[in-house]
């Protein structure tokens, strides 16, 4: 297992580094407001992609875990279910923030591409080809930083319309493999798939990853809406080095151990349990010591009068409850049946409004904005979490339960 994580972490790291070389580029060169507007962008695709995907990605793996086989019928159900939902969710957006049509246009095609990629991943992952399956799900990262990385060699000027070209470029790259497998898979064994059942599960995963991942990014959603997209933008500047760096590590244990789950496996829970805790301490260090130094260097020094100890801390708690949070997802997703799926989904829907709530209550106090966006953050994070964790003891303890080798909660 711990093999199959490293070469995770290899894709995830160079993607990462993609992403933190994009951000840090348009950073420096686009001004707070239209960063800001780059954050709330590339949240909405991360949302997008999850709701446009219909939880078929982590459908097929539970539907397919005992057998790698699959059929061209199921690709086509799962493109026109994307091409479907991202047209909602695109109307959606137009509702909730003030995009121009071209922004949309380019939204809509970027989600569809993206959410093919997350399918094509899953089809990976499955076959136990983990860095195959991360190319697919964050490769286009990889091709972003070329096509930004070129412009800044030619020395052209950046503007945020170039940005959701670029982005929905980089998506196409890989989404177009797709045909491959339209014309490849045409497995007799399965002709009679159970489709409806295949649809259902899928269900259950999209109410789950949909909502997780609102409350994962909340924070990047709620702001340009409550305040301005200018605060998201400081938010993100001061916050994205300690948080995307952390979260990055629970993504690709929780990317490995699902599969793994799901097809009965055994996982050394304890392992991963020191590894979490390593990571925590030596982060916490490591961005106590250089915190500072490291906001400065990477924006020019755009963001230093609005960091500081208090935030460095707050942000590197925040990266180390989302290593667990994340992890404790993909264990839940696995191993839970639908009656606890849906208890999580009530859990994560509460904590939502939760956060909310006490976003909307901030006019009536007079802490920076900065501080009690992070404090309700770690607040809503810790509850969530001990909630997750009691909601696994309930599972190991339920005889009744379809599941398999239940590990100890972290």
């Amino acid at each position: 297992m711990l093999k199959n994580i490293s070469s995770t972490m290899l894709i995830m790291v160079i993607s990462m580094l993609s992403s933190l070389a994009v951000t840090i580029i348009l950073g420096r060169n686009l001004s707070i407001s239209d960063f800001g507007e780059f954050a709330l962008l590339k949240q909405i695709l991360l949302i997008g992609f999850t709701v446009a995907i219909f939880g078929l990605d982590y459908g097929y793996i539970k539907f397919f875990s005992n057998s790698h086989s699959s059929n061209r019928k199921i690709h086509i159900i799962t493109i026109i279910i994307i091409v479907f939902i991202a047209l909602l969710f695109v109307l959606l957006i137009k509702l909730l923030y003030n995009f121009q049509l071209y922004k949309l246009f380019f939204i809509f095609f970027s989600i569809c591409f993206g959410s093919i990629n997350l399918y094509q991943a899953a089809l990976y992952r499955l076959k136990n080809k983990y860095l195959l399956g991360q190319l697919f799900t964050s490769g286009w990262k990889i091709i972003l930083i070329i096509l930004i990385s070129s412009t800044l060699l030619f020395g052209l000027v950046y503007h945020i319309k170039f940005v959701y070209m670029t982005i929905t470029i980089s998506l196409f790259v890989f989404s177009s493999f797709i045909i491959r497998y339209i014309y490849k898979d045409n497995n007799i064994q399965y002709k009679n798939v159970d489709y409806k059942n295949y649809l259902k599960l899928g269900f259950i995963f999209w109410l789950i990853n949909s909502t997780g991942l609102i409350s994962g990014g909340l924070d990047k959603i709620a702001i340009p809406l409550m305040f301005n997209e200018e605060v998201l933008g400081i938010f993100t500047g001061v916050s994205f080095i300690f948080v995307i760096s952390l979260t990055m590590i629970g993504s690709a244990i929780g990317y490995v151990i699902f599969p793994q789950i799901s097809s009965g496996k055994n996982i050394q829970i304890w392992k991963i349990n020191l590894l979490v805790l390593s990571i925590t301490i030596t982060a916490v260090i490591i961005f106590s010591l250089y915190g500072k130094y490291l906001v400065n260097i990477i924006f020019s020094g755009k963001f230093d009068d609005y960091i500081s100890s208090k935030l460095i801390f707050y942000f590197t708690v925040i990266g180390s409850l989302q290593i667990v949070h994340t992890i404790l997802h993909f264990i839940l997703s696995a191993q839970a049946n639908r009656k606890q799926l849906f208890i999580y989904l009530i859990m994560t829907i509460f904590f939502i409004v939760f956060f909310i709530l006490l976003l909307v209550i901030y006019k009536y106090f007079s802490f920076s904005i900065l501080i009690y966006i992070s404090v309700i953050i770690i607040i809503t994070r810790i509850l969530k979490i001990s909630s997750m964790i009691i909601l696994l003891k309930m599972i190991k303890n339920d005889q009744t339960g379809n599941l398999r080798n239940i590990p100890e909660a972290i």
